[in-house]
C-alpha cells in the first residue's frame, strides 16, 4: 500500500513536471524523496514475499523496482534542465502506470494469501480447541472410573497393609509363645546364646542351693487311681509350685513324675542369696499345701517331702533334638538324699545349707541328729522350721485341689 502511494505521487508529479513550462527544483527533490521511500517499501515487501508460491509476484516486484532505480538523470550536479526532467517523466509515465496495475494485482494476491493463511490458522485453532474440549470431556467422563479405580487400589493397599500388620502381630504373638515355651525349657541366658548361634559350654558354679521334693505315697496313689486322676493331681500341684517359684530368684530344672527340682544361684549367680531364696520358696510351698487334699480323694491329705543341699556343681545343655539344661555333681545327689530321707511336710536340709542360712540369719533351724545317708555315710542333718518374723505376705489364690470336676474342666478348656 505504501509503495503504491509513493508510486502514485511520483506519477502525479512526473505528469505535472512534463506539462510544466518552468522547472521547479523542489518538485524534483520531492520526486526523488518519493522514489527513495517507495524503493525502501518495495525492498521490505520483497523480503516478506520470498516464498515458493509467490515467485511470479516477486519477479513483478523486481520489475516495478526498476522505475525506482532509474533516477540517474535526476541526480545531476547543479541545475537540472527542464527538458531532461520532462524527458524522464515521459519515459517513466507508462512504466509507472503499468507498475501500479502490477502492484494492485500483487496486493490482491497478497490479500488472498493472508486470507487463506488466516483461515488455516483459525481452522487449526478450532481443531486444537476441539481436541482440547474432547480431551476434557473424556477426562470428565473417565474421572468417576478413575476415582473408583483409585479408591479400589487404596482399599486394596489398606487391606494388604492390615493383613501384613495382622500377620506381623500373629508372628510376634507366636514368637512370644515360643519364647515362653523355650524359657520353660531352658534358662534365658542359654536361649540368648543359642539364638546368637553360639555354643553353650558347661559352666562351673562354686555355690548353689538345690531343692528336691516328691509326693508322699505317690506310688500307692498312682496304683489305685486312673491316669487322668493322677495327671489332674500333678497338674494342680505343679501349678501351685510354679506360682510360688516365680516370686523367688530360682530356676525350675525339671519335673519327673512326682519329683520337682529347683535351683538357685544358676544360671545367673546371685551371690550368697541362693540359700535364702530356696529356703523362702520351700517354706512358702509348705504353707501353701497346708490342709491340701488329693483332688479325687478328699479324705486323703496331699503331703510332700522336701530336701535341700548347698554346694558346687556344673551345669550345661545336653542333647540336640530335645536339649535340656542339666546339673551335675555330688551336690545334686546329696540334695536328692535329703529329700528321700526326709519326712512328710518337713524341709530336710544338709549341714552346708545350715551354714549358709546361719550366715544370713533370721531362720529357725532344728537339728535332726546324725543319720545314715545312703551312699553318703553318716551325716548330721537339720530341719528348716520357719523364718523369724514370718514370710512376706503373698496374694492368696484359691487352689481347688479338692474340686476334681472343676480341675478337669479347666484342663480341657486350656488344652
Amino acid at each position: 500500500m505504501r509503495t503504491m502511494e509513493e508510486l502514485s505521487l511520483v506519477l502525479m508529479l512526473s505528469i505535472y513536471a512534463s506539462t510544466s513550462e518552468k522547472l521547479d527544483m523542489q518538485m524534483v527533490a520531492e520526486i526523488l524523496v518519493h522514489l527513495a521511500s517507495g524503493q525502501d517499501h518495495m525492498q521490505t515487501v520483497t523480503q516478506y514475499l520470498e516464498l515458493e508460491s509467490l515467485i511470479e509476484e516477486v519477479e513483478m516486484m523486481e520489475t516495478v523496482g526498476l522505475i525506482f532505480n532509474n533516477t540517474e538523470a535526476l541526480h545531476l550536479d547543479g541545475n537540472v534542465a527542464i527538458d531532461v526532467v520532462k524527458q524522464w517523466a515521459m519515459n517513466n509515465k507508462d512504466s509507472a502506470e503499468n507498475s501500479l496495475q502490477d502492484l494492485k494485482q500483487i496486493q490482491q494476491v497478497l490479500w488472498n494469501v493472508i486470507r487463506t493463511s488466516a483461515s488455516h490458522e483459525v481452522w487449526s485453532a478450532r481443531r486444537t480447541l476441539g481436541i482440547g474440549v474432547a480431551v476434557l470431556i473424556i477426562v470428565l467422563l473417565a474421572s468417576p472410573v478413575l476415582i473408583l479405580l483409585l479408591r479400589h487400589t487404596i482399599w486394596t493397599i489398606q487391606t494388604f497393609t492390615e493383613s501384613i500388620e495382622l500377620s506381623n502381630q500373629r508372628l510376634v504373638a507366636e514368637k512370644r509363645k515360643s519364647d515362653v515355651l523355650l524359657s520353660r525349657m531352658l534358662p534365658m541366658a542359654v536361649i540368648r546364646r543359642l539364638r546368637a548361634q553360639r555354643t553353650v559350654p558347661a559352666e562351673s558354679f562354686d555355690a548353689v542351693t538345690i531343692f528336691f521334693s516328691d509326693i508322699v505315697g505317690f506310688t500307692n496313689i498312682s496304683a489305685t487311681s486312673t491316669p487322668i486322676e493322677v495327671i489332674n493331681m500333678l497338674n494342680m500341684l505343679y501349678r501351685l509350685f510354679d506360682e510360688k517359684i516365680v516370686q523367688h530368684d530360682v530356676y525350675k530344672v525339671e519335673t519327673i513324675g512326682d519329683a520337682y527340682m529347683v535351683v538357685s544361684g544358676l544360671p545367673q549367680r546371685n551371690g550368697n542369696r541362693h540359700a535364702s531364696e530356696i529356703a523362702d520358696m520351700s517354706l512358702s510351698l509348705m504353707r501353701g499345701l497346708e490342709g491340701a487334699r488329693v483332688p479325687h480323694r478328699p479324705e486323703e491329705l496331699l503331703r510332700i517331702r522336701a530336701g535341700i543341699n548347698t554346694g558346687p556343681c556344673v551345669a550345661g545343655v545336653v542333647g540336640t533334638t530335645m536339649p535340656r539344661y542339666c546339673l551335675f555333681g555330688d551336690t545334686i545327689n546329696t540334695a536328692s538324699r535329703m529329700e528321700s530321707t526326709g519326712e512328710a511336710m518337713k524341709i530336710h536340709i544338709s549341714q552346708t545349707t545350715k551354714k549358709a542360712l546361719d550366715s544370713i540369719g533370721k531362720y529357725e533351724i532344728e537339728s535332726r541328729g546324725i543319720i545314715d545317708i545312703p551312699g553318703k555315710g553318716v551325716m548330721e542333718t537339720f530341719w528348716l522350721l520357719g523364718k523369724i518374723g514370718g514370710l512376706p505376705q503373698e496374694s492368696p489364690r484359691c487352689m481347688r485341689l479338692h474340686d476334681y470336676d472343676q480341675n478337669i474342666l479347666e484342663m480341657l478348656i486350656k488344652s
